[in-house]
């Protein structure tokens, strides 16, 4: 905590959050955003990502938040938590039946890209305007749909893995 009792590191911290609440959300916002929460949710991130899977949602999350600000993070995080979750339920049992994901359950890029493709067409669209302001609302219904339709598909399948007969 000394470091925020010198006098030029206030004026430091002030100008981070203002980058940080940039709205509508700049690149620089979303990479400094995702920088701080990619450092302090490491120890998680590291339970449900190999490193390159690490990287691979660093993209994402920038993506994401440039496009839908905190809103759209959010949402990608608890698509993130909840799908680490169900992976890891009876985790023991998948693996002594060959069906665990690899990694113990630790997702790679391929797995990264393949479960965003659709929200990350989404945020780009955002981003970029197509459609103008009318579309707008059709890009974020889109996203928000892509990844609820994937972590439904996510807990289905892990959970009928541990409990059910077929998946």
């Amino acid at each position: 905590m000394q470091f925020l009792h010198r006098p030029n590191a206030v004026p430091l911290v002030s100008r981070a959050m203002d980058i940080i609440q940039s709205s509508p959300p700049t690149w620089q916002s979303a990479v400094l955003s995702n920088l701080l929460i990619f450092v302090v949710g490491t120890p998680l991130l590291v339970a449900g990502l190999s490193l390159s899977g690490i990287c691979a949602a660093f993209l994402l999350a920038t993506l994401t938040w440039r496009a839908f600000g905190s809103p759209g993070f959010l949402l990608v995080a608890s698509y993130f938590v909840i799908g680490t979750a169900v992976t890891k339920v009876k985790m023991a049992q998948k693996e002594a039946q060959g069906i665990a994901e690899k990694r113990k359950g630790r997702r790679g890029p391929g797995s990264v890209i393949g479960s965003s493709a659709a929200g990350c067409v989404c945020a780009v669209l955002t981003i970029y305007g197509v459609g103008g302001e009318a579309f707008t609302r059709l890009w974020r219904l889109g996203f928000i749909a892509s990844f609820c339709t994937k972590l439904s598909d996510t807990v289905s399948s892990e959970i009928g893995k541990a409990y059910g007969k077929t998946t």
